[in-house]
């Protein structure tokens, strides 16, 4: 969906991220999610533990997140913060 919006579209959706950044000020909308029970497969669905949670958040918040997330693993990595026995969830560093 975000990738079909006109480049005006875009333009304000990155003044949207860039004050959200600088004034560390994030939409309350963000910091809610849906919760939608899925039943696990082959189990009792009348036993509510048999439920797993999803959690459907906004997906402005999901972009922004993936874009924080890249920009400082690419920091992180470049800059070399991180200890070299630090593999978990670390691209080619799986033992």
């Amino acid at each position: 969906m975000i990738k079909h919006l006109s480049s005006s579209s875009l333009q304000n959706l990155l003044h949207l991220y860039n004050r959200i950044w600088h004034e560390h000020c994030f939409p309350s909308s963000w910091q809610q999610a849906i919760i939608i029970p899925i039943p696990k497969p082959g189990k009792d669905p009348s036993n509510p533990l048999n439920y797993r949670p999803i959690a459907l958040t906004n997906c402005l918040c999901k972009l922004m997140e993936k874009m924080v997330n890249r920009r400082l693993v690419y920091y992180l990595e470049h800059n070399k913060v991180l200890s070299p026995f630090q593999s978990g969830f670390r691209p080619g560093r799986c033992y």
